[in-house]
């Protein structure tokens, strides 16, 4: 197991992915059946990194989480938020999807308390991420981890955030890649 996997049961492991990785090539038939490619693709300059996260079961992957790293308030075009003269990060999770038959199994939990885990040592604030209205499988992992729910202005949609310690404390700026 390489020191980015983390093996949550038996047969469900949690491993850092990318397209150079020799597991890539399954997983992104699952990203194309969840119809995640776009999100899975996406590029902007305020990210700071990124990060994707393959749920495998028997060395078949199951599912993904891809998080990038960025400063709170960036993506929204806003400056960044600053605590203590420090600049803030946060973990924002832009993609993820367990394959259907493979649901109600503890893995989309043990993604997302992955990504938790990532964000913390990357010295992350918080976990966020965006969903629409009505996703209620969503909405009851995200509130039984402990996320709260804010309403977008924009459009049906919800925004999910979870505060987390930091690695270094609130005044770190480690989130930005030497």
């Amino acid at each position: 197991m390489s020191p980015n996997s983390t093996n949550i049961g038996k047969d469900l492991s949690i491993i850092e992915s990318s397209e150079e990785s020799k597991n890539w090539r399954h997983l992104w038939p699952v990203v194309e059946l969840l119809k995640q490619q776009q999100n899975m693709q996406v590029q902007a300059g305020h990210f700071r990194s990124s990060h994707v996260l393959a749920a495998v079961v028997n060395d078949r992957p199951v599912g993904f989480l891809r998080f990038v790293v960025q400063r709170i308030g960036e993506d929204a075009g806003r400056p960044p938020v600053l605590f203590l003269g420090r600049t803030l990060f946060e973990a924002k999770i832009i993609a993820f999807g367990v394959l259907p038959q493979e649901r109600n199994q503890g893995i989309g939990r043990a993604l997302q308390q992955e990504a938790m885990r990532r964000a913390h040592e990357l010295n992350c604030c918080q976990v966020r991420s965006h969903s629409d209205y009505g996703n209620d499988a969503n909405y009851q992992l995200k509130i039984s981890l402990g996320f709260g729910i804010q309403p977008s202005l924009e459009n049906d949609s919800v925004y999910f955030v979870k505060a987390i310690p930091t690695a270094d404390g609130p005044d770190s700026t480690r989130g930005e890649p030497a």
